[in-house]
């Protein structure tokens, strides 16, 4: 896809105009559907409702999540998405943005156009913080991306994050270790932090029986949740703990207490989605109860 010349009815001016630049939080990477919830989709919702204003960049236009048994749309091919990107950085969006987030990408070509924009954008733009969702698959599907692409999200966008977003699964699969109980993901968690970020936060990591847990590893210390299994199966959780997550950070919460926050907040929404007996998690009520559920998972301090 080209940019559209000068002479392409895409392009007009407008009588009148302010010259100041619109204000913008996050800038986020992610997977675009139709219908229901997951990457850019989920996380969405929740950063606008806590007053963050977010420039979407969709790496897949899809018409609903792959649990159904239609799928329409397609990934991005690789060159839409450097232009999406190089437009982003036109615009001087990471000049402007306090944090930068990635999920979904799909394809080797995906993951290398982002990685290369990821390169020639941060050296310009030394106050955006990566956010990196590094997703691959989980248990019970396994890898869902192509092969390759764990290579460039390892090498490539690993080094460049601050923060890393991994369920137990991609954990795993990023180390070569395994990372499904509490002390394999810590242990594997700080072979990551070894490579560049400065946090790993993994989630779905099992506990004891019908919970799971949530772990923060630095640096300097490791904290803990528990949180009650629920029977629901849905999209978009890891994104939603993500973005309330980091909606509390920007806001100045320490890591530990804004991971509480968003725990309340997606816990609270897969209870809706239950009450209301509905297919897609209702990530409507992700913000109201991140709001309303302080000190609900607190915070167990390892190390």
């Amino acid at each position: 896809m080209n940019a559209a010349p000068q002479g392409s009815h895409l392009v007009h001016g407008r009588r009148q105009r302010p010259d100041g630049p619109a204000p913008v939080d996050v800038i986020s990477v992610q997977s675009q559907l139709v219908y229901g919830h997951a990457g850019n989709s989920a996380a969405a919702p929740p950063l606008r409702a806590l007053g963050l204003r977010v420039a979407e960049i969709p790496t897949t236009l899809l018409s609903n999540t792959p649990f159904y048994d239609t799928l329409r749309g397609r990934m991005l091919p690789a060159d839409w998405l450097a232009e999406l990107l190089r437009g982003a950085g036109e615009r001087g969006l990471p000049q402007r943005a306090r944090a930068l987030v990635s999920g979904y990408f799909g394809t080797v070509g995906n993951g290398e156009a982002f990685a290369d924009w990821l390169d020639a954008t941060l050296p310009a733009a030394p106050a955006l913080r990566y956010w990196l969702d590094p997703v691959i698959g989980d248990t019970h599907t396994g890898p869902y991306v192509e092969p390759g692409l764990e290579r460039v999200l390892v090498e490539r966008l690993l080094p460049r994050a601050w923060l890393l977003t991994p369920n137990a699964f991609e954990l795993g699969r990023l180390t070569g270790q395994p990372a499904l109980g509490q002390a394999q993901a810590v242990a594997a968690a700080r072979a990551l932090l070894a490579r560049g970020p400065e946090w790993v936060l993994a989630h779905s990591v099992g506990g004891e029986p019908d919970r799971l847990v949530t772990l923060l590893v630095g640096r300097e210390a490791a904290w803990r949740w528990s949180t009650p299994y629920l029977p629901v199966d849905v999209a978009g959780t890891g994104d939603v703990l993500l973005a309330l997550a980091l909606a509390a950070a920007l806001r100045g919460d320490p890591l530990p207490q804004a991971v509480s926050f968003a725990l309340a907040g997606v816990h609270g929404a897969l209870e809706a989605t239950l009450a209301a007996g509905h297919e897609e998690l209702d990530v409507q009520a992700a913000a109201p109860a991140a709001l309303a559920g302080a000190g609900r998972f607190p915070a167990q301090r390892l190390a």
